[in-house]
């Protein structure tokens, strides 16, 4: 004899299968999309274009696991160093809490070393006073170097 029962549950069944199999698929393709959308665009594009000032990007880590080519954006006003209260957090043993401000003065760029036990350096010079600092300049910090991009 025929039971309707059974075979409306084992429809029932089958139809969710599907439906999860369909969402899993779904779900890989907009990662995919979101994935090869992020590489075409290339490191740091959006944020460029959004940031009027320009960005500071790592050129070199040293040991401090911090990828190459992270983009930190520029406001006016920023303080560079180890706290995660600045505004350029950097998890460096080498640097201070508060390490060095990077200044926009005038239309100008202006970096200064807050008192930091390691130095910070501007294309390889050590900073004493206010410096300014132009595009393509490289900052070292303990042992990480950022270059100034400015758009």
């Amino acid at each position: 004899m025929f039971d309707i029962a059974n075979l409306s549950a084992g429809v029932i069944i089958l139809l969710l299968r599907v439906a999860v199999v369909f969402m899993l698929y779904f779900f890989l393709w907009q990662v995919v999309r979101v994935v090869s959308r992020d590489l075409l665009a290339g490191p740091g594009a959006p944020a460029a274009q959004a940031n009027p000032y320009g960005q500071l990007v790592v050129a070199s880590s040293g040991q401090t696991g911090i990828p190459v080519g992270k983009v930190f954006p520029l406001s006016p006003a920023m303080v560079i160093g180890r706290s995660t209260e600045t505004d350029v957090a950097l998890n460096d043993t080498f640097l201070s809490s508060e390490h060095a401000r990077l200044e926009r003065r005038n239309g100008v760029w202006s970096l200064e070393d807050l008192n930091s036990t390691n130095g910070t350096y501007l294309n390889g010079f050590e900073v004493r006073a206010a410096t300014e600092v132009n595009d393509g300049d490289v900052i070292r910090v303990g042992r990480v170097e950022l270059k100034l991009v400015i758009r």
